[in-house]
């Protein structure tokens, strides 16, 4: 078979596997939505919360507006928030891959498709002796009960698959178009839910502190101008405070913390880090270097970092103190890291390969022994193998419990 008809063919599967992921997504969220009486339970989610404040208005997010338009203006019933979000997941599937294609370009189709997937439903590694749960206690970048965060994860990744291509080239052209586009997403991203900006803006602004003194003051201008857009969306953060601590929850606010949250709920806290972040934080480690040639990879691990500061120090206090909802964004923070960190893994993989192919060694075992050098980047590439099928069976699993009705806590 040739390389255009191999390209159909696997065009053809991907579009199967998701069409019928669509179809499963559809079902799960619409039974959300009605607490659908199933095998494990009645699909405990924030779903029907999050459609009653929709349709009274009172919501802050975008999600629960849009819930609201399909069944008070157009009439809709439960179903098309089913569909609606399912398509959420969908999209979040694509702006996943064109991300991905960005940050590998020379990347196979396929292979990045698969990774895609994989990104899709990995979940913190699940040990019982340490952490009692799969969800609750860790820190988990796929979270199927709550819709705000289905669609900041789409909206995250819109603004990322912007800002990777344009931080490179914002010194040189960045114009009115590009201004007013950056803008539009950055505020459709905090409308969605703003846990978002409060890792990103921190992370854009040393990348720019640090533009700037690398040209000394020159481009200072051009700093000045690709953080404007960002000023300007965090106007929608005054306006989701209004409609967030009222009521019954007048009396929250934000303040610090050490650790609250993250000791909450995890009888070994530290090991709950390590366990959300196992795979990301070993590509870190392998390829730290880059932190230093390549500002793709240095500002997704400054997003992850000011994410995780957040989760850290920063919590809610009045009746909201024990709901964790600062969390979301360093969950998104992860999601990111796995993203990247999925890419320079097959960027490890090739490398390696490519070694092994270039060399006269009729066998990769004997490749091994001809060069020591990259017997560690083997064992490297295995227990980063190891770690990933971990995130992704706990994923699965974690998946097929939601799927049927099960609490996700």
């Amino acid at each position: 078979m040739d390389t255009k008809k191999k390209k159909i063919a696997w065009g053809a599967l991907f579009a199967v596997f998701y069409a019928g992921l669509g179809a499963m997504m559809y079902q799960m969220f619409m039974r959300q939505a009605i607490a659908f009486p199933g095998k494990l339970g009645n699909y405990p989610s924030d779903l029907m919360a999050h459609i009653r404040e929709g349709r009274a208005g009172t919501g802050y997010s975008l999600v629960e507006s849009a819930f609201g338009f399909l069944m008070d203006t157009l009439g809709f019933n439960q179903k098309a928030v089913g569909v609606f979000l399912a398509l959420v997941v969908l999209a979040t599937v694509w702006i996943t891959y064109r991300v991905m294609r960005r940050l590998v370009p020379e990347g196979d189709s396929v292979a990045l498709m698969l990774l895609v997937t994989v990104s899709m439903f990995v979940m913190p590694i699940y040990i019982q002796a340490l952490n009692p749960r799969r969800y609750l206690g860790l820190q988990s970048a796929t979270i199927w009960h709550n819709s705000t965060y289905t669609g900041m994860k789409f909206a995250g990744m819109c603004v990322l698959y912007f800002y990777f291509y344009y931080q490179e080239t914002y010194r040189e052209k960045f114009s009115a178009k590009d201004f007013v586009w950056f803008t539009i997403l950055l505020a459709f991203a905090n409308l969605v839910k703003p846990n978002f900006i409060v890792a990103f803006a921190p992370a854009m602004a040393v990348m720019l502190l640090t533009d700037c003194i690398a040209s000394k003051g020159k481009t200072f201008g051009r700093q000045v101008l690709f953080g404007i857009p960002v000023l300007i969306s965090l106007v929608v953060l005054i306006y989701q405070s209004t409609k967030l601590f009222t009521g019954t929850d007048a009396d929250s606010s934000i303040g610090l913390s050490l650790a609250y949250v993250l000791r909450l709920r995890a009888p070994h806290p530290v090991a709950s880090i390590l366990q959300s972040a196992a795979f990301p934080l070993l590509v870190l480690a392998a390829n730290f270097r880059d932190l230093k040639t390549d500002r793709r990879f240095r500002v997704s691990w400054l997003i992850w970092l000011f994410g995780f500061l957040e989760f850290l120090f920063l919590n809610e206090t009045g009746p909201r103190k024990e709901d964790g909802n600062l969390t979301w964004g360093y969950s998104f923070c992860l999601f990111l890291v796995f993203v990247v960190c999925l890419c320079w893994f097959y960027r490890n993989v090739r490398e390696l390969y490519g070694r092994y192919r270039e060399s006269a060694c009729k066998s990769f075992a004997a490749f091994i022994r001809e060069n020591r050098s990259y017997r560690w980047k083997t064992i490297y590439i295995a227990a980063a193998v190891a770690l990933l099928a971990a995130h992704l069976f706990c994923g699965l699993v974690y998946f097929g419990i939601v799927f049927q009705g099960g609490s996700y806590f």
